[in-house]
């Protein structure tokens, strides 16, 4: 038997939980989005796409966002799920966060491209990130849980990871989104490493 998955946290776990040793192969799934320039963006946002769900954390990642106290930035949260309305009636009063709903890849990838940065703060054990990789394809650096295979889509000692479940590395995280020189260094490593990491 040989196994395909998609990245060395899953390799790992299950080596540790079987006879599979030389059995399981690491084989991320390709990228259908066309390398090109980066083109670094000022828009004052960061945007979320995904599920909105209690194990997705979007109630936590709102949570950190405010605590972060970022004045010329909003938080564009993109996607339906079982938490949505509840989020919406919760922050209604939240200028400076704003919910779409669901819109299509084109949309969603539009808003990603110029986004200062997308962020998730899943509490899953994540596969391959699709948000995430698009970002980096696009040239926009990501913030994300130091956890699972998220990881190995992102060059090593990425400084926008933080510690998963930690509210104040979250917080942290998300206040980098201001300093310039992190913002453009993050998005030619994640440009970089992630053709280099799926070609």
């Amino acid at each position: 038997i040989k196994i395909v998955v998609l990245t060395n946290f899953h390799k790992e776990f299950i080596q540790s939980i079987g006879d599979f040793e030389n059995r399981v192969y690491v084989h991320p799934n390709p990228l259908e989005i066309i390398k090109k320039e980066i083109s670094t963006s000022d828009n004052p946002y960061i945007t979320y796409a995904g599920r909105i769900s209690e194990e997705k954390g979007v109630k936590e990642l709102i949570e950190a966002f405010l605590e972060a106290k970022l004045p010329n930035i909003h938080l564009k949260i993109i996607g339906n799920g079982p938490t949505l309305e509840y989020l919406k009636r919760k922050y209604i009063d939240k200028n400076n966060i704003i919910f779409y709903g669901f819109l299509d890849n084109v949309e969603t990838l539009n808003f990603i491209s110029t986004s200062v940065a997308v962020i998730t703060a899943t509490k899953l054990h994540e596969g391959q990130p699709t948000l995430l990789c698009e970002a980096s394809s696009l040239g926009v650096p990501s913030i994300f849980p130091d956890s699972g295979g998220i990881k190995d889509f992102f060059p090593a000692e990425y400084p926008l990871s933080y510690i998963p479940f930690d509210r104040n590395s979250l917080v942290e995280a998300i206040k980098k989104v201001e300093n310039k020189d992190i913002i453009k260094k993050t998005s030619k490593q994640s440009f970089d490493h992630i053709f280099t990491y799926l070609e």
